[in-house]
């Protein structure tokens, strides 16, 4: 159905209406034609289409309808031609405005338009290179004229427009002739072109297609024989000669050139090319329309075997029908096994000779040559492929001048000497292009059969093309191999990089040319990568590999990266590919001594460990150790929070592989020191199972050298990370451990910190027993060690038992003070949590405006800081604040950002509190459903924990929840069964719990 605007609408029509001016006027509708009527009308119906959506005063009717011949009764004479039309028309075609009259067509309802739609979607198709589709554009467009367009109307304004329209008919046909000549349809077309050039005969243009049609189609005296005549009419009827575009064509007919035209040298680039189908799109509209006088310049870089020739040579032959003058390709071994690079002379005149230069009309100075070639090239349109360079020095000489040339370059380095368009840096396969050359080098079937084991190849090879390629081959022609087997060789000790060698071709060979022309210091480099411990490193982390400053390391890394042996995933950071890394274990096992590689490796270790120990480290964590006075490394100056967060979240992973890697050199005490340098920077990102994992590593060295104080260190680590994670109990016995083996006369502010933790993991267990006695015992170490972190740690604990008890003046009194030594010494993630407790005691006193103050300091520093554990407690608090205050939709919605912070960090406590937070407010705001389902999980959860404080609260809220609901029994009996537990385990919680039952009673 069409829709027609109207006044600001769209008015939906349902009639289909077409009005067709490409010949005859004809007008149909739904189909069928109908008659328009008298001369004048048909007349009035064309000018008003062709200015369609356009108003037209009355005045200007009258003068393009009826010119000097006008009506007596002036512009009276409209109306009645309207009202006409209108009853011809659907309704509402033709409106009548303030100004004037307007011809209202939907989309698709005029020829002329539709024209004009399919030879401009011809246009940008010839230039994606999408020759058949373009062509098919070119005849659906010229389909639409049927004859002389506006044939028989008359008047000075159609006739303009009978003109321009004839003209845009015969350039759209010239347009569409020269493409099916690219096209190679040079013969189809000649029986077209013979009647076309006899009706104009005028038409240099026409007479030149013509002529190259003929060439083309080894009819070179026929050609030549148009030109003869053509030449002939135009002197003896005009008096001019041909112009010079017909003249050229005469001229490359007569020296035989036309055959040169179809010129082809791209070479085989295998059988399978699948993906990349963004970096052909990137590449085909690069060489696409630009500058006039500036010749389109590509220039592909990438790592050895990626991929880069097949890519370019791929984008060619899609480009081909665009060149029609030719394509030629020279490979300049660059990095080629066995072959000297080419020289600049020689590839040259390779060239020219492709570009139809006899060989013995090549000058010999290159000068005179490269002077030859560009000017052999000048208006021609060829594409150039340059394959294989090794620098910018040896392509720019060959590099043509006319914009009409275009030119695709690869290399391994990255030619920043090269002016160009478009640099195009070529990575590894995706994992879906990967699979699908996998599946077509090896067959769907076997790909398929063991989709972990083709995942495990794709990753074994790197997602690099060619160790694809060859591993798919071996597979291809040993049918009884799996792919399985394939990978159970590749895992063989320094056996990879050899089972991807095939034919004489392969990886290592790939890499050893890139790696030969290095300079001494870049191949020292690049052999030191073998002992990096993680995935990559950055400029400081370089600096301590090689032992120089981060300035020096940054230019090396960043030589590495132009010589594409080092990847630069995002900008100042640098990874080896896995196959890389494995042919520099092979280089450096071969030169190096061991002691170098091993003193490389103690300088990069020792790096972390202290960049560990940045001045933004505290906002991560307590420290487990001092790290004391150590060899100088040179560490990042990192200028505010967030730059150091930003570093241990690209550096967290590495962190934890070279503990394993210290771990497995045998160093003990670093691998311990290591470890609890690093450990906070895991847990803080979540990174659970590496925590773990360098914890137990820790624990481990410290015992193989019977370090009793670094056992206990390790151990206070482990008590209070796994808190979180696996509970009050697990975190017990890992401190009671870590107290018993701390020996009598060790270090004391470790024991404080010791008592801190072991107070705050029984502060659920025993909260008004063991813990608060171990908690003021270490606040009384904290102030007489003078040491703020152990006494604000002792003080926040504190302050949660007063607040559970409840006593919230002892838990305010606690907590003002740790936020008083937080405000003088450093604003942290525990400030964060005291000041989220502080918020719950304001309320337990009343002081609902203090509460909300508070809760709110409390988020904006956890949001400050990006403290994800801080987060949901900062939101809970300044939630209940909310409730408090009768903003009980605020509540709710704070609650649930509550919820969904505590489910980022894993930790059971925190999302019991929270559910208990948010169901507390659902139920008040009258949503029972949704309360008891926050309930009864935690209820379940903390009953098989034994997490006594959490058991005692969710019962107190069911019984909440069935008062609400006027289950007066039900809600008696979870009293009774919370007073249980509390009178055995929480004594301090009874008196609240009698005090609620009595008034239940009453």
């Amino acid at each position: 159905m069409a829709v027609v605007p109207q006044q600001g609408r769209l008015v939906p029509v349902t009639e289909q209406l077409r009005i067709e001016l490409l010949g005859p006027l004809r007008v149909l509708r739904d189909g069928e034609q109908i008659t328009v009527g008298a001369h004048r009308l048909q007349t009035l119906l064309a000018v008003l289409a062709l200015r369609a959506g356009q108003i037209c005063t009355a005045e200007e009717l009258l003068d393009l309808v009826w010119e000097d011949n006008p009506p007596g009764t002036g512009l009276k004479v409209l109306p009645p031609y309207i009202y006409r039309l209108r009853r011809i028309l659907p309704a509402d075609f033709v409106a009548r405005t303030a100004d004037g009259y307007v011809l209202r067509l939907p989309a698709g309802s005029l020829d002329v338009d539709d024209f004009e739609t399919a030879a401009a979607a011809a246009g940008r198709l010839r230039e994606s290179g999408d020759l058949d589709s373009a062509a098919a554009e070119y005849t659906r467009a010229l389909a639409h004229f049927r004859g002389e367009p506006l044939a028989g109307l008359s008047g000075s304004f159609l006739a303009a427009q009978r003109h321009r329209l004839t003209e845009r008919r015969d350039k759209v046909f010239g347009d569409r002739v020269d493409l099916d000549l690219d096209r190679g349809r040079a013969s189809e077309l000649i029986a077209e072109l013979v009647p076309a050039v006899e009706a104009k005969p005028f038409d240099e243009r026409l007479a030149g297609q013509l002529m190259r049609a003929l060439a083309a189609d080894a009819r070179q005296a026929d050609a030549l024989a148009v030109y003869t005549r053509t030449r002939e009419t135009l002197v003896d009827q005009l008096g001019v000669e041909p112009g010079p575009a017909l003249r050229a064509i005469h001229q490359n007919i007569l020296r035989n050139e036309a055959a040169a035209r179809t010129r082809d040298e791209l070479p085989y680039a295998g059988a399978s090319f699948v993906g990349r189908e963004r970096e052909v799109a990137a590449l085909v509209q690069a060489l696409g329309p630009g500058p006039a006088e500036i010749p389109p310049v590509v220039a592909v870089d990438g790592m050895g075997g990626v991929g880069k020739t097949a890519l370019v040579v791929h984008t060619a032959r899609r480009l081909s029908p665009r060149y029609p003058d030719g394509v030629l390709y020279v490979d300049l071994h660059g990095h080629s096994p066995s072959q000297q690079p080419r020289n600049v002379k020689a590839a040259l005149d390779h060239l020219l000779v492709g570009a139809g230069v006899g060989a013995t009309a090549i000058p010999t100075e290159l000068e005179a040559a490269r002077s030859l070639w560009r000017t052999t090239v000048a208006g021609r349109r060829m594409l150039i492929v340059l394959d294989n360079v090794a620098n910018s020095s040896t392509v720019l000489p060959l590099l043509p001048g006319s914009p009409t040339c275009g030119v695709l370059i690869t290399s391994r380095n990255q030619l920043t000497g090269v002016d160009v368009r478009e640099r195009l840096h070529l990575d590894l396969l995706t994992p879906t292009d990967a699979t699908d050359l996998l599946t077509q080098l090896v067959g769907a079937e076997r790909a398929g059969e063991d989709v972990a084991a083709s995942n495990g190849l794709i990753r074994r090879c790197g997602s690099l093309p060619l160790a694809l390629r060859i591993a798919g081959a071996r597979l291809r022609h040993r049918p009884s191999w799996t792919v399985a087997h394939v990978n159970e060789r590749l895992d063989r000790a320094d056996r990879r990089l050899a089972e991807l060698t095939a034919d004489g071709i392969g990886v290592t060979a790939t890499f050893a040319l890139s790696y030969d022309q290095l300079q001494p210091e870049l191949q020292r480099f690049f052999r030191l990568l073998s002992v990096l411990p993680g995935r990559d490193l950055d400029q400081y982390g370089a600096a301590a590999l090689l032992d120089c400053t981060p300035h020096e390391a940054s230019d090396l890394a960043e030589a590495l990266v132009d010589a594409n042996l080092l990847l630069q995933p995002v900008p100042g950071r640098y990874e080896p590919h896995d196959l890389i890394r494995e042919y520099a274990a092979q280089l450096a096992a071969a030169t190096d001594p061991p002691a170098a590689l091993t003193a490389a490796a103690d300088r990069l270790l020792e790096y972390y460990v202290q960049v560990c120990f940045n001045p933004f480290s505290r906002y991560e964590g307590m420290w487990f150790f001092e790290p004391g006075r150590r060899p100088p490394r040179a560490t990042p100056s990192f200028g505010n929070l967030e730059h150091a967060k930003a570093w241990a979240d690209a550096e967290a992973d590495n962190l934890a592989a070279a503990v394993e890697y210290s771990a497995t050199a045998g160093d003990a005490v670093r691998t311990w020191q290591l470890a609890l340098a690093a450990v906070n920077y895991l847990e803080r990102r979540g990174k659970v199972q590496q925590q773990n994992r360098v914890l137990e590593l820790a624990l481990a060295a410290a015992e193989s050298i019977g370090d009793l104080e670094a056992q206990a260190r390790v151990l206070l680590a482990t008590g209070r990370l796994i808190r979180m994670q696996q509970g009050a109990h697990a975190s017990v016995d890992k401190l009671r451990d870590g107290l018993a083996r701390l020996p009598a006369d060790g270090d004391l502010l470790l024991r404080g910190h010791l008592y801190a933790g072991l107070g705050t993991a029984l502060r659920t267990l025993d909260p008004e027993g063991e813990a608060l006695a171990l908690l003021r015992e270490a606040a009384r170490l904290g102030r007489e060690l003078k040491n703020d972190r152990l006494l604000t740690q002792a003080l926040t604990s504190q302050g949660i038992i007063h607040a559970n008890a409840p006593n919230h003046a002892a838990a305010v009194e606690a907590y003002e003070e740790a936020v008083a030594v937080f405000e003088r010494t450093m604003r942290g993630g525990l400030m964060a949590d005291a000041l989220s407790g502080l918020t719950g005691s304001y309320l337990g006193l009343g002081r609902i405006e203090d509460a909300i103050a508070t809760g709110n300091a409390a988020y904006e520093l956890a949001v400050e800081l990006g403290n994800k554990f801080s987060m949901p407690w900062a939101l809970g608090a300044l939630g209940k604040a909310y409730r408090a205050r009768g903003d009980l939709e605020l509540a709710v919605s704070t609650h649930r950002r509550a919820v969904v912070a505590a489910e980022q960090i894993g930790s059971p406590m925190t999302m019991w509190s929270m559910q208990l937070h948010l169901g507390t407010s659902l139920l008040a705001v009258g949503d029972i459903d949704g309360a008891l389902g926050c309930y009864q999980p935690v209820l379940e959860q903390s009953m098989a924990a034994k997490d006594h404080i959490y058991v005692v609260e969710t019962l107190d809220c069911l019984a909440n929840h069935a008062l609400a609901t006027d289950q007066r029994e039900l809600a008696v009996d979870y009293l009774h069964q919370s007073l249980a537990v509390a009178d055995e385990h929480i004594p301090s919680r009874s008196a609240g719990l009698r005090e609620k039952l009595a008034k239940l009673s009453s």
